[in-house]
């Protein structure tokens, strides 16, 4: 199943590409992303997009050392609600293992791990869950892992060592600059090499109670969504029924897929566009009714209707009875 990211990871690019003398906007189009996305701190574009504009403008503006330069952009708070869990957490150790258990959530795409089979340097591992060239992804998420842990353990925090899985055209030197340590290429996996005094530090000011509160909501957010997929094409859905331009191939353009890319994926699933939106429409039609003073006519353009007489029949079809006799079911229920 293709794999998102939150929009937040694009952090720094257009500042980083127009810093460079080069405009953002037709690398961004070349991999379809809407600029305005990356506005949005709650869209997600499939990963692979990112991945590949990382390389590209690497590649295209001569700077090899790009994820690197973007991480500076970056830090823990890119993960959105993560953020605050860890920022909550009794421990550094702590805070690690709930952005691990909850990393899904800004990415399927992304593998954390924390390596604990040698007590005194304990291993943050990072993979991608993506094949073909990755190498700026990777650094810059080596970069954001070591910026987090400066806001976990302090300004002064600097890791044992940084190790990066395969061959790098940058000089050690270049790591060494930017994390403070010893770094290493031709590893078996891309970490940062911690210390157990590192995982044992207690995080000042941190809330037990908005901790609790913020592990239950995300918990349920994970319960909720079956794919990250069905979720960016609801919350496509959703937006676009307003404005009556919602169709399949602009849902597959916003997610920067073909259209038939698109079908297949939900055919996977048992599903198809047309039966994602019929459903969606029902469920805020359902929603809608229930305010007794948002008028019919305007109930069906937000469920993008161009008549009053095409909602009523999708209503009949629904829960057979008129929008007028649903609203009146459903408030006798309150």
């Amino acid at each position: 199943m293709e794999p998102f990211i939150r929009t937040t990871s694009f952090g720094g690019f257009r500042e980083l590409v127009g810093q460079l003398g080069h405009d953002p906007a037709p690398l961004l189009a070349r991999f379809r992303v809407r600029p305005e996305l990356l506005d949005d701190e709650d869209a997600r574009v499939p990963f692979r997009s990112l991945i590949g504009l990382l390389e590209c403008a690497a590649d295209e503006l001569d700077c090899a050392d790009f994820g690197l330069r973007m991480a500076e952009y970056q830090n823990l708070a890119v993960l959105g609600p993560i953020a605050l869990i860890a920022r909550n957490a009794e421990t550094v150790g702590h805070a690690l293992s709930e952005i691990i258990r909850f990393i899904g959530y800004h990415s399927s795409g992304i593998q954390l791990d924390l390596d604990r089979s040698e007590p005194e340097a304990p291993r943050l591992v990072i993979e991608l869950r993506m094949p073909g060239p990755q190498r700026q992804m990777v650094e810059l998420a080596l970069g954001v892992a070591h910026n987090t842990m400066k806001m976990l353990c302090g300004p002064t925090f600097s890791a044992r060592a940084v190790l990066l899985s395969g061959t790098s055209p940058l000089p050690l030197a270049r790591y060494r600059r930017y994390f403070a340590s010893e770094a290493y290429t031709g590893q078996a996996c891309n970490a940062l090499v911690l210390t157990g005094r590192h995982l044992e530090q207690r995080i000042e000011r941190h809330d037990p109670s908005l901790h609790r509160t913020l592990v239950q909501y995300l918990s349920q957010v994970h319960l909720q969504g079956s794919t990250d997929l069905l979720e960016q094409v609801r919350r496509l859905v959703l937006r676009l029924l307003p404005t009556q331009q919602c169709r399949l191939l602009l849902v597959a353009e916003q997610l920067g897929l073909h259209e038939r890319t698109l079908q297949r994926h939900l055919a996977e699933q048992a599903r198809t566009f047309e039966e994602l939106v019929e459903e969606i429409r029902r469920e805020r039609a359902d929603f809608y009714l229930a305010e007794r003073d948002i008028p019919l006519s305007q109930i069906a353009g937000m469920l993008g209707y161009s008549e009053q007489s095409v909602f009523n029949r999708a209503c009949r079809r629904w829960f057979d009875m008129t929008p007028g006799a649903r609203r009146k079911a459903l408030l006798a229920q309150r």
